[in-house]
């Protein structure tokens, strides 16, 4: 390997390896006290007490979709006999430390330069989106899954080898049999095919479809097989206002400061006049953002908007809109600005669109160690 390819790799391996260590800075006691998760035992309980294969392919009733990570996750435990509470945090590291590989070491058109790849992995780590309630958690890996679904969208396919092909698709597939937030991005990967017809487009769509439709069977299977009442797809307007919160709002300032305004504003007398300004200053920036005419910012945009009707669709009441659901959509909301700081040739609105990624940063920082209700779950 000669100098030069060794120096590429030295910024790379160091960050990768520096985002490993804030990994384990942010909960250390977790790596050897372990964690409970009163949301993994249906399925440790079920893989206790049935075989392997039926113990693969469970799926939780209430979920209607099929989650293989925590299956695998549930079987490990059964076969170990290992407390549940190291499983919960070593596989959902698992996963974490994949992504950063993969932000790092993957030719991104998206992450083009070492510092977009910061700025990303810092989005995936420690930014306002990513909080104790998703963190080290097997059953909230899904959320992870998701964000690497969507960063697999931008892959550079230059030199890239048949192996690697074989590699990239067997993950979509294992990706989306994941998590339903990595198999919606099938819709994405069908939008590439049909703007840019070729035969590697159409081949990471069919994979990626897959899981898509293995869900929607299931969800199809359950939703006739049970009786009980579903209060799915319910529209709400406190639903349009938890969303627009938790997906354009909390993502830059947090949970705290922004949570300040929002509890003290009635909504009830002025909502509809705040709804009426948020759509018209949505409507400007969305403009703005159509008139870049920039492929990848489409790709953010149509990513964002599919997941946002994902949550409006899947919440079961309006609180239901935010938290771990809204994630993998405030990560992608986050990306605009990303995208915008590469393309954006105004250095007034380049250094804004910076300025708001690093206040997500430094607020997502202070607001899990300090502030966050969740924080006693992680605590020694």
């Amino acid at each position: 390997m000669n100098k030069q390819r060794l120096k590429s790799l030295y910024s790379p391996t160091a960050l990768f390896l520096f985002f490993i260590l804030i990994i384990i800075l942010r909960s250390p006691c977790s790596f050897y006290l372990g964690r409970s998760e009163d949301g993994l035992a249906v399925y440790y309980d079920y893989a206790f007490t049935n075989s392997f294969l039926d113990s693969l392919f469970y799926v939780y009733h209430a979920a209607k979709y099929y989650e293989l990570w925590t299956n695998l996750s549930a079987i490990f435990a059964s076969y170990l006999n290992s407390p549940t509470f190291f499983i919960t945090v070593y596989f959902a590291l698992i996963i974490k430390l994949f992504l950063l590989f993969y932000i790092f070491f993957s030719n991104s058109n998206l992450l083009i330069s070492t510092f977009h790849k910061f700025l990303f992995a810092s989005f995936a780590i420690f930014s306002t989106s990513i909080t104790p309630e998703v963190w080290l958690t097997t059953l909230q890996s899904k959320t992870f899954f998701g964000i690497l679904s969507f960063l697999m969208i931008f892959q550079n396919f230059d030199k890239f080898s048949e192996l690697k092909f074989i590699f990239y698709r067997i993950t979509l597939i294992f990706n989306g049999l994941s998590s339903i937030f990595s198999s919606i991005f099938s819709v994405i990967y069908f939008y590439r095919y049909i703007t840019e017809k070729n035969r590697i487009n159409f081949y990471n769509f069919i994979f990626s479809f897959i899981p898509l439709i293995i869900n929607f069977l299931i969800f199809l299977i359950f939703w006739f097989k049970l009786s009980t009442e579903n209060d799915r797809f319910v529209f709400e307007l406190d639903k349009i206002f938890s969303i627009i919160y938790n997906t354009a709002i909390r993502p830059i300032f947090g949970g705290n400061l922004s949570k300040l305004f929002y509890d003290n504003i009635n909504f009830l007398e002025i909502k509809f006049i705040l709804l009426s300004l948020f759509m018209f200053f949505a409507s400007i920036i969305f403009f703005y953002l159509l008139k870049k005419k920039d492929t990848l910012l489409n790709i953010i945009i149509l990513s964002y908007f599919l997941n946002i009707f994902f949550i409006l669709l899947g919440s079961q009441y309006s609180s239901f809109a935010g938290g771990r659901y809204a994630v993998v959509s405030s990560i992608i909301f986050l990306t605009f600005f990303l995208r915008l700081i590469q393309i954006e040739k105004n250095l007034f609105l380049n250094n804004l669109f910076l300025f708001l990624i690093l206040i997500s940063l430094v607020i997502g920082l202070i607001e899990f160690r300090y502030f966050n209700p969740w924080m006693y779950i992680l605590k020694c």
